[in-house]
């Protein structure tokens, strides 16, 4: 039985077995006589002892109850022990006087190579069943390397992973296996864009942290950029550039950062650093690390020794300067010097903003470019609209520079910042800045004057206003009906067939559903139909010869209203918002009916109810807009309506006719008073019924005999009885 007792070494509390203890307390005596005579032997000594209880809390966090005499003697070799550093300064000084050099020193000995043998278990290091430890020790790696590959398999293989894993725990033996020492796989601080797991890996692989960065991004550019290609040769109706391999990579490498972030630790302490780097800790590492940055200490105590006697001799003439201007950059520093311990956890959710930030920004920025490049080289050069939108070559110039300049411009050049700020590179040349900001300027310059075109092309609005022959219906309902087929795209440019319904375009017909019905209350007792045509124009006579020229057919027959599946509009006319509005007038008290092809036509949304009119005055010109203020309601399609003395829609099946003959809708008191008639007549049933009893009751008293007929009255009042409740 061994004496456990619990030390503190380097602020880490440690249970340990006496004997082990004392081992440990000779080797530091040891290494204290050894280092007598050395520069800055205190921090040397002090950070072996950080070093030894950092590896003796490693032991303690992987389970052991007590580091054991075999845990020390395990962490001596690993330090290295006082005999062999003098062993290697005696051999050091002997090639010295013999004028030889040798090509290794005192500092970190290669690692005897291991021989590989049975794969096991690993018992000592493990989180589930130590399957990833074990294979670690095996192949001579950092076990969190396995760790992140077999997690990385279980989410991108569909759970491939925990199948291998389990099979592996069932067949593998287990065993205490010795602790991995060598380089180690950290999250790198100081070389990060996000959370520094491209510098780690570029630390352990010792290869440039931008180079794991592209390959972090590249199946993401690589999908976008051929999303832009396919979108480039989409006359084609096909992808050209499959990428369902890259599609799928993209998921998997942004799955597998996430999980190295998680994962990984940082590397926060100089000794982890070391790890990453490959370089053995141990006592003479240490120690030349220790008088490394002593030296730089000397140095930089020297310099600015000299600084201050500089500094000094020009004291006077500074002085005036200082209090004009130095003594207001004193008190900030002041202030940012004293901010509190607190800024490490606001400098934290500061790096996740930043992250989040660069993210999404960089979709952003990503999506724009490729909508830039369809734009550019696929639809609107070779697309047909072309011919419906500019009236002049000029308007034509203006847009393209506005989509260039404009748009282009900043899209590039904020791509340009993401991917410098990714690979970590700087400009070198200030042209280019001046490049993209004269470039912008000429896109500003475009955009408004594109803009003033346009808006003088749209700055006035007139409507044109016909009535509809119409027989009157016998059947007092008039049917609203789409007589042709749904207006929809069917030609090349099979990107734009995702969203294909209500319009189509040819090389000189512009065909779209922007149909509404109107409808309102009529004046008489008669149905009136109107086609209002509306558009924008340059000028009043502009905006009613553009909508006289808008094709849109509407013809009725018998109870039927026929209207077309949208308007059509020629080339010479060019687009400026035109539009139709329906207006159906139907006299109170008879019906109309919606049917269902309107809602394939057009939308749920076309038919409104009549409301007001609303005037607003543009320059010296005045014009009303009054198609988006009428009133929506909800409609069903087959259904009949009857419209209300108030001017609104009523189901029929929820109409009533009052005393005068109109009909309004069923509300409430309505229903109320219906229950009450109707509970006024159960009460007159039921006083006949007990009337009819009391008299055949007064029969039967008075009557003597007792033959079939006095049976057949009791019957009678028996059935009466019987039926009672139900009348009731």
């Amino acid at each position: 039985m061994k004496k456990i007792i619990n030390i503190n070494l380097s602020g880490r509390v440690i249970p340990i077995e006496d004997s082990a203890y004392e081992s440990l307390q000779r080797y530091i005596e040891s290494l204290r006589r050894y280092f007598a005579n050395e520069e800055g032997r205190d921090e040397i000594i002090n950070d072996i002892e950080s070093r030894i209880a950092e590896l003796m809390n490693d032991i303690v966090r992987r389970g052991a109850t007590a580091v054991t005499d075999a845990d020390i003697e395990e962490i001596i070799n690993s330090m290295g022990r006082v005999e062999d550093f003098e062993r290697a300064d005696a051999e050091e000084k002997a090639s010295s006087a013999s004028g030889q050099t040798s090509g290794t020193s005192t500092q970190a000995q290669a690692e005897p190579k291991r021989t590989k043998g049975r794969l096991y278990r690993d018992g000592s290091d493990k989180f589930l069943g130590g399957v990833c430890a074990g294979i670690a020790n095996y192949m001579n790696v950092d076990p969190a390397i396995v760790r992140l590959l077999f997690a990385i398999i279980t989410f991108g293989g569909f759970g491939m992973g925990i199948i291998i894993y389990l099979a592996l725990w069932i067949i593998l033996p287990v065993r205490n296996l010795d602790t991995y020492v060598g380089k180690r796989l950290f999250r790198n601080p100081d070389d990060r864009v996000i959370s520094g797991v491209a510098g780690g890996l570029g630390a352990y692989f010792d290869k440039p942290s931008w180079a794991f960065r592209l390959i972090f991004a590249a199946p993401l550019l690589l999908n976008i950029l051929f999303g832009v290609l396919n979108g480039i040769f989409f006359m084609w109706q096909r992808d050209i550039f499959p990428n369902i391999f890259i599609g799928s990579f993209s998921g998997t490498f942004i799955l597998a950062y996430i999980i190295l972030w998680i994962v990984l630790p940082e590397a926060k302490s100089p000794f982890e650093k070391m790890e990453m780097r490959g370089e053995k800790v141990d006592v003479n590492r240490i120690r030349q690390n220790v008088q490394e940055g002593m030296g730089d200490f000397k140095n930089r105590m020297q310099s600015w020794g000299e600084e201050v006697k500089t500094s000094a001799q020009r004291m006077g003439n500074r002085a005036q300067e200082f209090v004009r201007g130095q003594g207001a950059d004193f008190a900030s520093d002041l202030r940012q010097a004293s901010q509190p311990a607190g800024q490490g956890c606001l400098h934290a959710i500061g790096v996740i903003i930043k992250a989040f930030f660069i993210f999404v920004a960089g979709c952003i920025t990503l999506a724009l470019f490729a909508a830039l490049m369809a734009v550019l080289f696929g639809g609107v050069a070779f697309w047909p609209i072309n011919n419906f939108l500019w009236t002049s070559p000029i308007q034509k110039v203006l847009a393209w520079g506005t989509i260039i300049f404009f748009i282009g411009v900043p899209i590039i050049g904020f791509m340009t910042w993401l991917i410098r700020r990714i690979v970590r590179v700087r400009s070198g040349s200030r042209y280019l800045g001046w490049i993209f900001g004269g470039l912008w300027t000429i896109g500003w310059i475009c955009a408004v004057l594109f803009a003033v075109s346009i808006a003088k092309d749209v700055r006035d609005y007139e409507r044109v206003n016909t009535e509809i022959a119409l027989t009157q219906p016998v059947s007092g309902k008039l049917i609203v009906n789409v007589n042709e087929p749904e207006i929809r795209y069917s030609r090349g440019f099979g990107w734009m067939r995702h969203d294909n319904t209500g319009w189509d375009i040819t090389e000189d017909t512009l065909k779209y559903n922007n149909v509404k019905l109107r409808i309102s209350k009529s004046e008489d007792s008669s149905y009136h139909i109107y086609t209002n045509k509306y558009s924008f124009g340059s000028s009043i006579s502009d905006a009613r010869n553009r909508a006289e020229r808008t094709l849109f057919n509407a013809s009725t027959q018998d109870s039927l209203l026929n209207l077309s599946s949208g308007l059509r509009i020629d080339r010479t006319s060019k687009f400026r918002g035109q539009g139709v509005i329906m207006e159906i007038q139907v006299p109170v008290g008879k019906k109309i009916r919606f049917d269902e092809s309107l809602i394939h036509a057009y939308n749920p949304w076309v038919v409104r109810r009549a409301g007001r009119d609303y005037h607003r005055s543009w320059g010296r010109e005045r014009y009303n807009i009054d198609w988006d203020y009428d009133d929506y309601f909800d409609w069903d399609a087959d259904v009949d309506y009857v419209m209300g003395s108030d001017g609104k829609l009523i189901k029929a099946d929820k109409a009533v006719m009052d005393s005068t003959g109109v009909y309004e809708k069923k509300s409430e008191k309505n229903r109320l008073k219906e229950l009450e008639e109707k509970e006024r007549k159960n009460e007159r049933e039921r006083q006949e019924i007990e009337r009819e009893k009391e008299r055949l009751q007064l029969q039967q008293t008075d009557s003597n005999s007792t033959g079939y007929k006095g049976k057949k009255k009791d019957s009678d009042l028996a059935s009466l009885d019987l039926f009672t409740p139900l009348i009731i």
